[in-house]
């Protein structure tokens, strides 16, 4: 799937965030280390993923938030987002995404444990292994300034506000993972899990 056009109609682009969405929860749900999740698009889910940018009065939200389990992810939650695309510029989405999950860790941490981008193509291969590194959150976030600092910032304003501290804490939290129609297939049968459940159930867990 090509990354929608930003003139495709609105219901269209829902339908396209829906599908990716709705098969990364599967995904995930399927590893068997994940106790709960939700969508964006459950309108019970909407309020657990919706987040107020500093500036300009208007909101973001997540695809996809849960809580892990087992192991050294126990209890710990989580934030996702996700691009069902085959091509495109994924580097503004991600941007925008690292901006967002600093203004979440700086202002609103409850759900703040990790931050998933789920991709099914990988982006700015020449730098994959810097994707997240501070610089780059410090990038995005002069990228998306107005929304963090204020309107008519300046670069060099916005450079001075941010703050060094949730950068470091940031850049330990953002996963990439990238799936493939096909790897999708690769995880636990639905008979499978519901029997791991089962058994987690009687053991006192969930």
């Amino acid at each position: 799937m090509r990354a929608p056009s930003t003139d495709m109609p609105g219901e269209l682009l829902q339908k396209l965030g829906e599908d990716g969405a709705r098969r990364a929860k599967v995904w995930l749900d399927s590893t068997t280390r994940v106790k709960s999740s939700w969508s964006v698009y459950d309108k019970v889910a909407v309020g657990r993923l919706s987040y107020k940018w500093p500036h300009g009065g208007k909101r973001f939200s997540y695809d996809l938030g849960g809580i892990f389990h087992g192991g050294e992810l126990e209890q710990e939650a989580f934030l996702a987002e996700c691009k069902k695309y085959s091509t495109g510029n994924q580097g503004h989405h991600f941007d925008k995404f690292l901006a967002q999950s600093y203004v979440t860790l700086e202002h609103d941490p409850g759900m703040a444990h990790h931050f998933l981008w789920i991709t099914w193509h990988p982006f700015r291969i020449s730098k994959w292994n810097e994707l997240y590194s501070e610089e780059a959150i410090r990038d995005a976030l002069v990228v998306e300034r107005e929304r963090v600092f204020g309107e008519k910032v300046s670069e060099d304003d916005a450079k001075e506000q941010i703050r060094a501290d949730i950068v470091a804490d940031l850049a330990t939290r953002v996963w990439i993972i990238v799936l493939s129609d096909r790897q999708e297939t690769l995880v636990i049968s639905t008979e499978d899990r519901a029997e791991l459940m089962k058994i987690r159930t009687l053991q006192g867990g969930s």
